[in-house]
């Protein structure tokens, strides 16, 4: 006897049944043409690739700070060169602009401009993210980096690249404070801290990437490629959606829900964490503060003078004029290796030491980093010093491995410690309702002091000798490690009410119980 064929009411129940199970079955669909970011239905893949795609920002602002690294020793005057009153020489052409060559000084000022202009980025970037969103704010700023390039690219006389390089480092102040609050949004809680160390990973693979490009000898095509890293975040980030917890701040609930699925996968219940975020969202415009407010509360002042301290230190280090000046500086040692061969070996250990410190930063306690990291810059610095001297008075034979391996010492080490641990405490030992701001004030002042630094080294080279300048910044690092011993708080694996009590002065102690009382309490 045949069977008979099922019937479509059957079949439309069985399909039903289906997509309860699995989903809607034309999203399904629709997912699987979406290559890889969607495969993993958990959605942790999904988070790190948009996680890479929006540090695409901090990337470009690595390049340029290396761009000064690669760029400036082509258009740098001797000292006994004279300069004619237009400020450009037409002695040689770099593509149909006449090549500018610079003196020390105005070398500098191109060099620094793009920490000020980051001064005056860093500042508002987070009231105009609040204002105009996240992704909006951040898919701008690749407009500056790119119309900075060109400027930089084109410019027939210094004004060109003074303008250039400000309007370019606006971008970069607003990607350090724009970038954090997008990726801390989307990350679920036990991913945050390794997505949080993406953008230090991508500033520094943005320095190793504009000194591996320094060895096309080419301002003009150097800035091209520099200005190639904008226009590819700019394309990869426009698919990326709004920051769900900024469209619930604009009562766009049923798109920060589907923004939430995108970055949670298509498997999980976003319903609970919508809630969590609307509670927290509540709870922060209630309690939201100002500026004077903010300097109103005696924790939150300690918490800026540790923080401020810490970006003191972290800058005094002399860490931004080494990766300014970082084929400058080796040239001056006169070393045997091709300067731009050395600039490179040293952006790789930066990035490499970059990339392991989230391992450091999970199982190591943040004071002891800083402590070891502040003393081994000292102590590589200190080195470095000593070799200078040494070799001025022709007592020691020109040496590659000594000047390359005291840098990378320092800059490996810096990476591991002083350089994200001070960023990673502004999350730590600030409250909720004051993070941001503090974040932004605490930024500006950063990027006000590596401009003051990286325009004042040019200064005190020529005046106190490339030596005595290194024992400056030694000395810098020894009194940031004292710094650290005595002000610091510890904040790993501790509550934000445990730190601020002891901002506060309170120490809560355990109560100590003895042994016999356990025994008895046993015994009952």
């Amino acid at each position: 006897m045949e069977e008979s064929p099922p019937s479509p009411v059957t079949e439309a129940t069985e399909a039903d049944t289906e997509e309860q199970k699995n989903g809607n079955s034309k999203i399904l669909k629709r997912l699987e043409t979406i290559p890889d970011i969607k495969r993993d239905t958990s959605g942790i893949t999904t988070q790190y690739i948009a996680t890479g795609i929006v540090n695409l920002g901090a990337f470009a602002s690595g390049a340029c700070v290396a761009w000064s690294s690669s760029a400036l020793p082509m258009m740098t005057l001797g000292h006994s060169e004279s300069r004619p009153s237009d400020g450009v020489i037409y002695a040689s052409f770099n593509g149909t602009h006449p090549k500018i060559e610079l003196t020390d000084s105005e070398a500098s000022w191109v060099a620094s401009l793009l920490c000020l202009g980051a001064l005056f980025g860093a500042v508002p970037s987070g009231l105009i993210s609040e204002y105009f969103g996240r992704k909006k704010t951040l898919l701008y700023l690749a407009l500056p980096l790119v119309v900075s390039w060109i400027l930089v690219a084109s410019s027939p006389n210094v004004y060109g690249l003074y303008v250039g390089r400000f309007v370019g480092g606006l971008a970069v102040g607003a990607f350090s404070v724009a970038i954090p609050p997008y990726v801390e949004d989307i990350a679920e809680d036990n991913l945050r801290p390794a997505l949080a160390n993406f953008y230090h990973v991508h500033f520094a693979c943005g320095i190793l990437f504009g000194y591996i490009i320094g060895m096309v000898h080419s301002t003009s095509w150097l800035s091209m490629l520099c200005a190639s890293v904008p226009v590819a975040f700019f394309i990869a980030f426009i698919f990326l959606p709004e920051s769900p917890t900024y469209l619930i701040t604009q009562g766009k609930y049923v798109e920060a829900k589907t923004a939430l699925r995108y970055f949670r996968g298509i498997d999980n219940d976003v319903d609970s964490e919508i809630k969590v975020l609307k509670e927290f969202i509540r709870s922060h415009g209630r309690n939201k503060v100002t500026i004077k407010q903010l300097l109103s509360s005696r924790t939150t002042i300690k918490a800026l003078v540790v923080s401020y301290g810490l970006m003191i230190f972290q800058q005094m280090s002399g860490i931004f004029p080494i990766l300014f000046n970082a084929e400058k500086i080796f040239k001056s040692f006169s070393i045997s290796l091709n300067p731009p061969s050395a600039a490179i070996i040293l952006g790789f250990c930066l990035v490499s030491s970059t990339y392991f410190s989230t391992t450091f930063l999970k199982k190591i306690r943040r004071r002891v980093l800083l402590l070891i990291s502040f003393t081994a810059m000292s102590l590589s610095l200190g080195l470095l010093a000593i070799y200078y001297h040494l070799n001025v008075s022709n007592l020691s034979n020109n040496s590659t491995w000594v000047p390359l391996f005291t840098l990378c010492l320092f800059v490996s080490v810096y990476a591991v410690g002083v350089g994200p641990i001070p960023w990673l405490m502004l999350r730590e030992i600030f409250a909720p309702n004051v993070r941001r701001r503090a974040t932004a004030v605490t930024a500006g002042f950063h990027w006000f002091l590596a401009f003051g630094v990286t325009k004042l080294f040019q200064n005190l080279v020529h005046i106190v000798s490339p030596g005595w300048t290194l024992w400056f910044f030694a000395l810098t690092c020894a009194v940031g490690t004292i710094f650290v011993y005595f002000f610091v708080p510890e904040t790993k694996d501790r509550t934000l009410d445990e730190i601020q009590d002891e901002f506060d002065g309170i120490h809560k102690r355990r109560k100590h119980r003895h042994v016999i009382e356990v025994e008895t309490i046993y015994q009952a």
